[in-house]
């Protein structure tokens, strides 16, 4: 997995990067000109010396050549000591003049100052010769005062740099901290966003983009908090409204049993009755999920045995035209839980395992308030459930939420041929 970073120590970061490259380069220009600037001044007095030479020269051919102390002159290229002819290529021939320099040093050194230096200036003359001033400095033999102010000059540069460094690192810190400041804010404020106080007044953070992410932010929980109240609505008018037209189906189905007893008719009729028991019961698990208060429920003392046996008399329509065995172990069991969450819980496990056992078995144990209900498909005939979600319909999703909202100990596997639920009512009693 890749490893994130904070964007403080991100622009921290590049922008140290970027500082310390731009202090060294700096650094290393200014010492640069520094030399060349050296360079530059020699040769610049050079050529005022050759200049100064010609136009004396172009009075009296016989103007004593420039020599000094600084430098010497030569009137053609074969009088230059074998030392400049070694060092330099004999300038062409022109009517500009030219200059160029060699530094030297011993030993296999790269950096700091070079032993010695030599300098070459051509000036042309009116006659066609060409004056040749040469001017070698061994820097190694210069007095200690000298030397010592040069590298003074090019170390001076050095604590400049590091104040350098040191403001600019004041100054990032400083930046760093005024600019993720609002960063912090957005971070705050969305913690603290809920549906409650979405529809506040966006607080000003202070950057066109943050306000812009703010908004986004903002209006994405409202349209997820109007999605939710619509969700919730539907569920609440539906499963009153459900109410009684079931209600009718029930009582009018009751009574046209009783009244058909005997005739046929009565068949139909039963199976509109268990057709209005399921609607009932899939009303009352969509109502109570609906609740938006975790209020707990209250317990009342439930016999599991007996509620067991009557729920699989109320899905026993399910089985019709199945060859499916019911194995039935029942221990005598009571517990204290909430009753309405507990009866739809075990009436979609069961109502679940009858309608996805077509030829097979169904079991159900119950001992000390712990249930396993177990089912499986022998001899596949409805290939229509023989995939990955065999045995698990929308019933054990609704299970699904009534254990998180409930939160008792459940457990719903695959096993070879079917599938495995247990449920734990046992903890209640501790409780």
């Amino acid at each position: 997995m890749k490893k994130t970073t904070t964007i403080n120590r991100f622009i921290f970061r590049s922008l140290a990067l970027v500082t310390v490259v731009v202090v060294l380069t700096y650094t290393f220009a200014m010492n640069f000109y520094f030399i060349q600037g050296l360079d530059e001044s020699n040769f610049q007095s050079l050529r005022l010396e050759g200049s100064e030479f010609a136009k004396q020269y172009q009075q009296d051919k016989q103007t004593p050549l420039p020599n000094s102390i600084h430098f010497r002159g030569y009137l053609s290229w074969q009088e230059t000591p074998s030392r400049v002819k070694t060092l330099f290529d004999k300038p062409q021939k022109s009517k500009e003049i030219s200059y160029d320099s060699r530094k030297t040093r011993h030993g296999e050194v790269v950096f700091g100052l070079p032993n010695q230096v030599s300098f070459l200036v051509s000036t042309p003359l009116d006659d066609g010769k060409r004056l040749y001033l040469v001017r070698e400095l061994d820097v190694s033999n210069t007095e200690n005062l000298s030397q010592h102010r040069v590298i003074s000059i090019v170390l001076s540069t050095l604590p400049l740099a590091a104040l350098f460094l040191l403001v600019a690192y004041l100054l990032l810190q400083r930046f760093l901290k005024r600019t993720l400041a609002p960063f912090h804010q957005l971070g705050e404020w969305v913690d603290a966003l809920t549906p409650e106080n979405v529809d506040k007044a966006l607080p000003d953070f202070e950057f066109a983009e943050l306000n812009r992410i703010a908004k986004q932010q903002q209006q994405t929980l409202q349209r997820i908090g109007l999605i939710n109240k619509k969700e919730q609505d539907f569920l609440r008018h539906a499963s009153h409204e459900l109410r009684t037209p079931i209600a009718v189906v029930k009582s009018n189905s009751e009574l046209l049993i009783r009244i058909l007893k005997e005739h046929k008719a009565a068949t139909s009729v039963a199976r509109i009755q268990r057709a209005g028991l399921n609607m009932q019961h899939m009303t009352e698990t969509l109502l109570w999920l609906s609740r938006e208060d975790n209020q707990q429920l209250g317990k009342e003392p439930v016999d599991l045995a007996l509620l067991l046996e009557q729920l699989i008399e109320d899905n026993q329509y399910l089985l019709q035209s199945k060859q499916v065995e019911i194995k039935l172990v029942l221990d005598k069991s009571m517990v204290n839980v909430a009753t309405t969450p507990c009866r739809l819980i075990l009436n979609n496990l069961i109502r679940n395992a009858f309608q996805y056992t077509n030829n097979g078995v169904v079991e159900l144990k119950l001992s000390h308030g712990k249930i396993s209900l177990k089912n499986i498909e022998q001899a596949t005939i409805n290939t229509e459930h023989n995939n990955s979600d065999y045995g698990y319909g929308l019933g054990l999703q609704l299970v699904d939420k009534i254990i998180d909202k409930m939160d008792w100990p459940y457990n719903n596997q695959e096993i070879e041929g079917g599938r495995l639920v247990t449920l734990n009512f046992d903890f209640e009693k501790e409780s």
